[in-house]
């Protein structure tokens, strides 16, 4: 009896958990955000190395997603968005594409990609990290090596300038290594033998021995955020010791000089057999200026049978003259001794002039379009000044950067000493305008105005 008792609790006991687990529903099972994988970038890093630009498509992978797009957030923080679309399937997977192009106007620096994905369960996103370089143009410019021809064993001068090409245009490039290679008369290739690093104005200049005939090239290995460039080659052929020589009797006249005369440089280039006069030879005539380092080609002549040499020039400043004969197969070149002229100027017309409102506009002004220019010329009356009219005013630009003035255009004044001109700007810098004066009127110049051409 006991035992028949308790089957038969047990029994209920089953069926009421029986019931219990029919009557109860299942708890519902939580729908999860689509979930962002794969992110990429590519190319990465994003290198932009023309002013074309560089397209970059950044891609993700999802399952179930409805919409889905891009956020770049730039190095400063800042952020823009890039519309994604769907792009086929990978391993199962929907991927999901977009595509922008990076160009100069993009910061240089570790930038962000964040991949969303939505759907009807909510939003899954996932981020990366890469990186944009601005890399630029250079340009290794006005490469030479000298003298030439020249002695085996001589000390031979190779000179050049290195150049980028950056937001503000073609500007010097200063504190890079340049090397120099050379090449020799039947080799296969070129071998670096020397190196310098460029000043701050791109400059670089190195004395090497020539021993070979060849050709010699600077070659600049490049950056992070410089193009690599190779110059021209320069050809210098290298021969035996040559004789000696000299130029004897260089004179200059008149001395002193007024601003605007004739001067003629005289002399005589001889050959170290007997001192005799070398004919059939250029002779250059070289001016340093007073308050300069740097010597300046003016003109030259050849010698005659005698070996004498005559050469024209025009007074302008005061300086050192001196001839110089560059060498030749079987001579080596000479500088005769330096001769100081005096240049005076003559004394200034009488009546003053002046330019005022001038005026470069717009400021700033894009590239490629027009930059115009305006003032007045006035002329000084005795009491009172007076608009200049039916005169000659030049207008001049300086490069941003540069320290020489360029001549432009000549603009001519109206009735009442006004003008006014436009021509395309292409580089930013300074403008200005000048009156060279006449008989009657001296000389001046408007102030520099500075304007900015925005690319």
């Amino acid at each position: 009896m006991f035992q028949r008792m308790r089957a038969v609790v047990v029994a209920v006991a089953m069926g009421a958990g029986a019931l219990a687990l029919v009557s109860s529903p299942a708890p519902a099972t939580a729908m999860a955000a689509p979930q962002v994988t794969s992110v990429e970038v590519g190319p990465s890093p994003v290198v932009v190395e023309s002013r074309d630009g560089r397209p970059v498509t950044f891609s993700f992978l999802v399952d179930g997603a409805t919409t889905g797009g891009f956020t770049l957030k730039r190095p400063d923080g800042s952020s823009l968005d890039v519309e994604a679309k769907k792009a086929g399937e990978v391993g199962g997977k929907q991927k999901w594409e977009g595509t922008r192009r990076f160009g100069r106007s993009d910061a240089p620096g570790t930038w962000n990609v964040t991949a969303k994905a939505t759907s009807v369960t909510g939003t899954g996103q996932a981020s990366k990290d890469f990186t944009v370089r601005q890399v630029w143009e250079t340009d290794l410019a006005g490469f030479g090596a000298g003298p030439e021809p020249i002695g085996r064993g001589d000390t031979l001068v190779l000179r050049g300038r290195l150049l980028i090409n950056g937001t503000d245009g073609w500007k010097p490039y200063a504190s890079q290594k340049v090397h120099v290679a050379f090449r020799a008369l039947g080799a296969s290739g070129y071998e670096r033998v020397a190196d310098k690093y460029t000043d701050a104005r791109g400059r670089f200049s190195l004395g090497v021995r020539a021993w070979r005939t060849g050709w010699w090239r600077a070659e600049y290995d490049g950056s992070d955020v410089a193009h690599k460039s190779v110059s021209d080659s320069d050809r210098v052929d290298v021969r035996i010791k040559r004789t000696g020589s000299r130029i004897s009797g260089f004179t200059v006249s008149p001395n002193p000089a007024a601003k605007g005369d004739d001067l003629v440089a005289r002399g005589r280039l001889e050959a170290l057999r007997g001192w005799d006069g070398y004919r059939g030879q250029k002779v250059n005539l070289l001016f340093k200026p007073d308050g300069s380092s740097r010597w300046q080609f003016v003109a030259y002549d050849r010698t005659d049978r005698g070996g004498r040499f005559r050469i024209d020039a025009r007074a302008e400043r005061s300086g050192w003259f001196r001839a110089e004969f560059p060498g030749s197969r079987t001579v080596r070149g000479s500088s005769s001794r330096a001769v100081y002229v005096t240049v005076r100027t003559p004394p200034a017309p009488a009546a003053g002039t002046r330019i005022i409102r001038f005026d470069a506009y717009p400021e700033p002004v894009k590239y490629g379009r027009y930059v115009k220019n305006r003032g007045a010329l006035q002329i000084w009356k005795g009491d009172h000044w007076a608009g200049y009219g039916h005169q000659k005013v030049a207008l001049y630009f300086k490069r941003a950067g540069s320290s020489k003035w360029e001549y432009v255009k000549t603009v001519a004044t109206g009735t009442s000493g006004a003008f006014w001109t436009q021509v395309k700007a292409w580089n930013s810098g300074h403008w200005k305008v000048t009156f060279k004066g006449n008989a009657g009127a001296r000389a001046s110049a408007s102030r520099a105005d500075y304007v900015k051409v925005k690319r």
